[in-house]
């Protein structure tokens, strides 16, 4: 289905999805903003980061540690500094600093799909679901409106979202806004 998405419909929509993410008090009010780099099609996040170096919040990345399928974020100071890492997907070094007091931060998610309660689909491997389960922050998935599913298949280990947010608009999951 992402395929199906023209380069086009990208460019309507993903500074729509920018504009929406920038503009929740969750992310005005965040001192750290947690991103992920963009891939096989999802919404393009690049942008949240940069505006939220520029504004002078802290921007971390993950790093994927494959052995034991966690995340753990690392700050970086220009989205330049990312190198290929597991999967294929630039990362930050594991040697840059990691946020430690995350409770006023915002967790930009991905996914593969969101249904319209906040659960999410991701990619299998528990990595975001195991990183979630602790975070203390704002969870904000960001998804193009046809992989916002009435319902998906969900187990008790999945992460729900706080906020959700489409080219067709924001939903509020939380009292976390």
């Amino acid at each position: 289905m992402r395929s199906e998405i023209t380069a086009d419909q990208r460019q309507e929509f993903d500074p729509i999805l920018f504009s929406q993410a920038v503009s929740t008090e969750a992310f005005i009010s965040a001192d750290t903003v947690l991103c992920y780099y963009s891939v096989k099609g999802e919404p393009n996040v690049l942008p949240i980061a940069e505006y939220a170096l520029k504004v002078g919040k802290k921007v971390a990345f993950p790093v994927s540690h494959v052995e034991d399928r966690r995340l753990t974020f690392h700050t970086v100071s220009s989205v330049s500094e990312l190198n290929i890492g597991a999967y294929g997907i630039p990362e930050p070094s594991t040697d840059a600093p990691t946020p430690t007091d995350l409770k006023n931060s915002v967790c930009i998610v991905p996914a593969l799909a969101f249904d319209q309660n906040g659960r999410r689909l991701g990619y299998g491997g528990g990595y975001y679901d195991r990183f979630l389960a602790g975070f203390e922050g704002v969870s904000i998935g960001l998804a193009y409106s046809c992989f916002i599913e009435r319902s998906l298949p969900t187990d008790q280990y999945d992460a729900t979202m706080d906020i959700i947010i489409t080219e067709k608009g924001a939903v509020f999951l939380s009292e976390k806004k």
